[in-house]
């Protein structure tokens, strides 16, 4: 059965049936009720996964924390390469600062360096902090662009473009604006247009206050020559922003409601929502395999996975969705318990080839499908 569902007719829940007060009693039949809700829920997640693999997957370590993906076909290194955003995500001072910088690396997928990790360094940039969130990699005129989202500092992010070269990434500018919140995901297209995606409101009042509604806080904002527009809000814990090979599509994996979004773009700012896909689990990063299949990351056990993020024994389930662009519907294309990766939060795809990463960790997968 197909699960694509049209936008039209989707009307927002009022919160006029919440129970009033702040105190809940406790009878023993609610006590023996909550206490078996709290065991069902456990042995759901419990409960052993169907592992669904990929062929012949290799590990390519020495990456910490590769939170996104781009590939680089026939680059300046004369083979195609996977360009790796990475950081170090667990160790942080006291104000959630991340205490080691983040850098840009590549792995050449064929040749003498074959899978190898080497480093990018960087021309013409200053001493700001750097911590990549998200890529995004832009053809023009030539030349190829590197789209960095960059998480400076807690409350301090910026959208950084780079010329990609052979060994190094020549800085060609930073952009910075209060519309630019909590980002979590880039599209690039052109050196004075892009779109970012932010997971929630900068204000806290807005985004609370827009919580006790059941509303997202999330938007899309677009950016064109000097200016920015909020095109789109309340979105719920909105992760991953991809585009359409034809780039007449947006799509948005919508973590709140495990859904992705398609939008329409139309000239300048203009966007118009299309549909919804429903997927299972929380959806993460998406990128396009074709002209019309998306490879979705999922989250099947957020708990499981808030977990790993603390502690990296703590082993949480991945699995990885196709989504067909035009019909809506989705199939199971991987699912593994965590003993191959624990909670991947990006796959892309390159013929017969698949490439895992996940946010915490130290390493990525490149599996044969």
């Amino acid at each position: 059965m197909s699960n694509f569902k049209s936008m039209k007719g989707i009307f927002l829940k009022s919160a006029a049936g919440q129970t009033k007060g702040m105190g809940l009693r406790l009878r023993p039949g609610n006590v023996l009720i909550v206490v078996t809700v709290m065991f069902a829920l456990l042995g759901l997640h419990c409960a052993k996964m169907q592992r669904v693999p990929f062929s012949r997957c290799e590990e390519v370590n020495g990456l910490p924390g590769p939170s996104d993906m781009a590939l680089e076909s026939r680059s300046a290194f004369g083979v195609d390469r996977l360009i790796l955003a990475t950081q170090d995500r667990r160790d942080q001072d006291p104000q959630d600062e991340y205490l080691d910088q983040g850098a840009i690396k590549f792995v050449p997928l064929t040749g003498r360096n074959r899978n190898q990790v080497l480093d990018f360094s960087f021309s013409g940039r200053d001493e700001y902090p750097f911590h990549p969130e998200a890529i995004d990699l832009l053809v023009l005129g030539g030349s190829r662009y590197l789209f960095v989202l960059n998480h400076a500092r807690v409350a301090q992010h910026a959208v950084e473009i780079f010329r990609i070269e052979k060994t190094s990434l020549v800085f060609m500018g930073r952009f910075r604006h209060r519309f630019i919140e909590y980002p979590s995901d880039i599209v690039g297209l052109g050196l004075d247009e892009f779109y970012v995606l932010n997971r929630r409101s900068g204000n806290f009042v807005e985004h609370y206050g827009l919580s006790s509604l059941f509303l997202g806080s999330g938007s899309l904002i677009y950016y064109r020559d000097g200016t920015y527009y909020r095109v789109l809000q309340q979105l719920s814990d909105p992760e991953g922003l991809a585009l359409s090979p034809d780039q007449t599509r947006l799509w948005i994996s919508e973590g709140g409601s495990g859904s992705l979004i398609a939008l329409e773009r139309g000239s300048g700012p203009e966007v118009r929502k299309l549909a919804r896909v429903s997927l299972t689990g929380h959806p993460a990063r998406l990128s396009f395999s074709g002209a019309d299949r998306i490879l979705v990351a999922t989250i099947p056990s957020t708990w499981a996975w808030s977990s790993h993020e603390s502690y990296s024994a703590e082993k949480a389930p991945s699995r990885i969705l196709q989504v067909d662009a035009i019909q809506g519907t989705s199939a199971l294309a991987y699912q593994d318990p965590g003993n191959e990766i624990s909670g991947a939060t990006i796959a892309l795809a390159q013929g017969n080839r698949i490439f895992l990463g996940q946010k915490f960790d130290s390493f990525i997968l490149i599996c044969n499908q």
